[in-house]
């Protein structure tokens, strides 16, 4: 059923990226390593943004014991590390944090009858996107909230950093990750740098922050149009229709659907929903 689920997302949506949740593949793969530092580094590896920062804390974590990368990469890199995410999507996402989320969030809807799950979820997500749109009058710039303060951090972060510019649209930033020296090439005029985070996310990185900052540029300029307040508003410009009450909806001419028979599952029944 997976196999066939995964053929049909792939023809459907052709052109979307398919990603693993890091954080289930760490339940997984911490079976077999357990350990507070090994989970550290495992994180670490999952956040590099570029191939050679994730080349860096696999040596890290190859140190702790032999055979602990091999075990890592057993599960596609590709699918999980950022160093591989496209940069066209402006998402740097590595876990199913969202769904997890949405699941505990229709957790009481979920053991009534179908149509009731339907009608308490419409009244949910009815009542969530006024809200989300009136959230917009609490920004105190066109920018998102979350936006500003990725984009804060990474200024804190710009004031490690060493620029020496080449007289035109380059510069070479040097940045210190765990004690060790690491040089990242920010390029203004194409808005990348080698580091990958400014591209991934569409916020400029600690990088191109301090290369900004080197030439005086107005920094808030180059935050993706992604996070301004006219796309949010996007977004939630459709509003989900009005229904009447259950009572008022004509009468179906078709055959009742029967639920499923019960099937009871081997075990003593679980009451509380696993975190």
């Amino acid at each position: 059923m997976l196999r066939g689920l995964l053929k049909a997302v792939s023809e459907v949506l052709a052109e979307s990226e398919y990603r693993w949740c890091a954080r289930h593949i760490l339940a997984n793969w911490s079976k077999y390593w357990r350990g507070l530092e090994r989970k550290n580094n495992f994180w670490r590896c999952a956040r590099a943004s570029c191939v050679a920062e994730l080349n860096f804390h696999l040596d890290n974590l190859n140190m702790l014991m032999n055979g602990i990368c091999e075990s890592l990469l057993r599960y596609n890199k590709e699918t999980w590390c950022r160093a591989y995410f496209n940069c066209d999507r402006k998402c740097d996402i590595i876990d199913n944090n969202m769904c997890e989320i949405f699941n505990a969030w229709i957790l009481a809807a979920r053991h009534k009858t179908f149509i009731t799950i339907l009608e308490e979820i419409r009244v949910k997500m009815m009542e969530r996107i006024g809200k989300l749109r009136e959230f917009v009058d609490t920004w105190i710039c066109d920018i998102s909230p979350i936006a500003m303060k990725v984009y804060q951090d990474n200024m804190v972060q710009s004031m490690r950093c060493t620029i020496k510019w080449n007289g035109e649209y380059g510069y070479e930033v040097e940045d210190t990750l765990l004690r060790v020296v690491l040089k990242h090439c920010v390029n203004m005029q194409t808005q990348t740098c080698t580091c990958r985070s400014w591209m991934l996310k569409g916020i400029p990185c600690a990088h191109a922050i301090a290369a900004m900052h080197f030439k005086n540029i107005e920094l808030i300029n180059y935050i993706s149009h992604w996070y301004h307040k006219s796309t949010y508003l996007k977004a939630y410009s459709t509003f989900i229709q009005l229904v009447p009450n259950m009572q008022t909806w004509p009468t179906s001419t078709n055959s009742p659907i029967e639920p499923p028979p019960i099937k009871k599952m081997p075990g003593r029944p679980k009451k509380k929903r696993r975190n």
